[in-house]
């Protein structure tokens, strides 16, 4: 019998933390669970433990040879047989109210769902002022709203592809997909996954081939942060700088640039880069016509201007003159644009506290099956 969920994780020497995850989904025991993992380690430690415990929920790929990590998340999504997909980081979880969405999405013919929020787990030794670790639980009413995929998408590229979280679309990462969506899409590419990063490729490519999309305001999953995550370095301000080097770029030799983006290593530029990808790929001209670069630009010197101003400067009168734009003119429409992005901030502020939005802390949990376990109990 088919799965109804997949779990598909790719992994790359955070043993400790996959294992952890493994053993989480593993503890539900439920016949439509399929988890996936494409293991690209420098040890055995997870693949020795997938060994030992033989389930036959588990489809596993091991390769400790050269692997992008682009390929690593095509290689998990690639092994799922499952009704219904679900990319998750090897530091992460799902909830009981993820099996039940599925199958909700399944009986009613619904391609995509997601969380309006997840649940966030802090492991411990990550925030010094939770040194146990921290579950963070976003306040719920499980309510079920239908998006219009389109309105949103083309919002989400005249917002320069940032901050796509704001914006309720499809996602597979932490999202709930059906499969089909994802063999059309790599049907239509050659791949699942493209660009650099995997979440906001999928949410764009999703979304390019979705017809039905809901958010449920419940987490559906559990978003860990591990000491060596992408979101502990960001708080660093470790994703800013030169292309030279980036993890992104590893082992995808002759990797071209969009046109649209200044050459400088961001968060913003990558999410600007895969966004754009995922249209490029999808031939979505008349989505591409409405990228807008100042507030790319706006949002990425809001965000790395202590870590790297000379750099940006640069790259930022390169991409202007490439595109003809005069210098004064592209810093005036910067400007503006960091206007738009200000009173935005301010309104999403001023909205959450009229909603008067919550969040209850549980501290001491050491790993993901703590987490589960203790919020099971609190909506028994």
């Amino acid at each position: 019998m088919k799965p109804l969920l997949s779990v598909a994780i790719a992994t790359k020497n955070r043993e400790k933390y996959c294992i952890e995850a493994l053993k989480s989904l593993l503890n539900f025991n439920n016949q439509q669970l399929e988890i996936t993992v494409a293991d690209n380690s420098d040890s055995t430690f997870v693949k020795d433990f997938i060994e030992e415990i033989k389930s036959p929920f588990i489809k596993y790929q091991y390769d400790p040879g050269p692997v992008s990590s682009i390929e690593n998340f095509n290689r998990a999504v690639g092994l799922a047989t499952g009704e219904y997909v679900m990319l998750i980081g090897d530091d992460d979880s799902i909830l009981p109210k993820a099996f039940e969405i599925a199958a909700w999405a399944r009986d009613n013919k619904v391609d995509s769902v997601c969380s309006k929020e997840n649940l966030i787990y802090y492991w411990p030794n990550v925030l010094e002022k939770y040194p146990d670790g921290v579950m963070i639980v976003p306040k719920s009413t499980g309510k079920i709203s239908k998006i219009d995929i389109r309105k949103n998408l083309e919002k989400l590229v005249g917002n320069g592809l940032q901050l796509y979280l704001l914006f309720p679309l499809p996602k597979t990462y932490h999202g709930i997909v059906r499969r089909e969506l994802m063999e059309e899409i790599k049907r239509r590419t050659g791949h699942y996954y493209g660009g650099l990063s995997p979440d906001i490729y999928s949410s764009v490519a999703v979304s390019c081939v979705a017809n039905s999309h809901y958010v449920i305001d419940e987490p559906l999953s559990i978003a860990g942060v591990c000491a060596t995550s992408t979101t502990a370095d960001n708080f660093k301000g470790k994703h800013s700088g030169s292309l030279e080097n980036i993890p992104h770029l590893r082992h995808r030799e002759n990797y071209q640039f969009s046109k649209k983006i200044p050459l400088y290593y961001s968060v913003n530029t990558i999410w600007a880069e895969s966004g754009l990808k995922a249209l490029e790929e999808l031939k979505e001209t008349e989505l591409l016509k409405k990228f807008n670069i100042y507030m790319l630009v706006a949002q990425a010197w809001i965000h790395n201007k202590k870590f790297i101003p000379e750099l940006m400067e640069e790259k930022h009168k390169d991409l202007f003159n490439h595109h003809k734009i005069p210098f004064t003119k592209g810093k005036y429409k910067v400007f503006l644009a960091t206007l738009k992005i200000y009173g935005a901030k301010l309104k999403r502020v001023l909205q959450n506290k009229m909603k008067s939005k919550k969040v209850t802390e549980y501290q001491g949990l050491s790993n993901l099956s703590e987490v589960i376990e203790k919020y099971k109990t609190l909506n028994n």
